[in-house]
């Protein structure tokens, strides 16, 4: 089994010899290295690794910080904490880490942590009734119910129902919910496989539209038409989007 990882530390001597160490040993895969818990997050939110190597004192974001920004992760990662600061042992293991690594540590303190990992990341052998039953859950949980989103300084989240329509702006998609909008650093097609399909539909090669906020539909000619959303907004939609569209909406060809 191999075990994808990131490593989060502001100390570039720090994540390069925890990586020359971890190359060492073919069964663990690095993800990304991040210097402060903004990029650690957006990093987990991106890879979904199994294990995350975090540094507690990190510019930006604490590693406690990172571990709530990311409680809406889907699947979260086993935590080993690294730090040079003992106090903060008991409150590692409050937030249930896997284990901590007290700088400077050695090869075999790093084995002892990776056993750790692997035991809890151990497959269950479970009944195979069970394991339907899991994959089943599992599916009907594919899509999340909130995003991450970064502003200057600070992340919060966005709920998925809140979301009325979103549209494109160069290396990023805003969400515009409640009045406001939220950048996510992401591409119109990686978006739009993470949305409901039942509640939103691409429209444009640049617009995704939330049909429970669409207001009016008018025609526009040529199959296209212009979408009057509860916010006021206006979009016009494609023509190669139109057979979803109508689809969804249940208008007459």
């Amino acid at each position: 089994m191999t075990y994808r990882v990131i490593i989060a530390d502001d100390e570039m001597l720090a994540r390069k010899r925890l990586r020359m160490m971890l190359e060492t040993k073919p069964e663990y895969a690095i993800l990304a290295e991040c210097a402060d818990g903004t990029e650690t997050v957006e990093a987990i939110v991106q890879h979904e690794p199994d294990l995350v190597f975090l540094d507690i004192k990190m510019p930006a974001l604490d590693g406690f910080d990172v571990l709530e920004a990311l409680e809406a992760a889907r699947v979260p990662p086993a935590v080993v904490f690294v730090t040079a600061f003992d106090a903060y042992a008991v409150k590692a293991f409050d937030v249930s880490a896997t284990d901590y690594l007290l700088k400077p540590f050695n090869a075999g303190r790093l084995d002892q942590a990776l056993a750790r990992v692997a035991e809890r990341l151990r497959p269950t052998g479970l009944e195979p009734h069970l394991r339907t039953f899991l994959e089943t859950l599992k599916s009907e949980r594919a899509y999340p119910d909130r995003f991450l989103v970064r502003a200057s300084n600070h992340l919060y989240f966005v709920r998925e129902a809140d979301i009325e329509w979103v549209d494109a702006a160069d290396n990023y998609v805003r969400l515009h919910a409640g009045g406001r909008v939220h950048f996510v650093r992401d591409t119109m097609k990686a978006f739009i496989s993470k949305l409901h399909p039942d509640r939103f539909i691409r429209v444009h090669r640049s617009v995704i539209v939330n049909i429970d906020h669409v207001q009016r539909l008018e025609p526009h000619g040529h199959g296209e038409y212009v979408l009057t959303m509860r916010d006021g907004s206006r979009v016009t939609s494609s023509r190669s989007h139109s057979e979803r569209l109508h689809a969804l909406l249940k208008e007459p060809r």
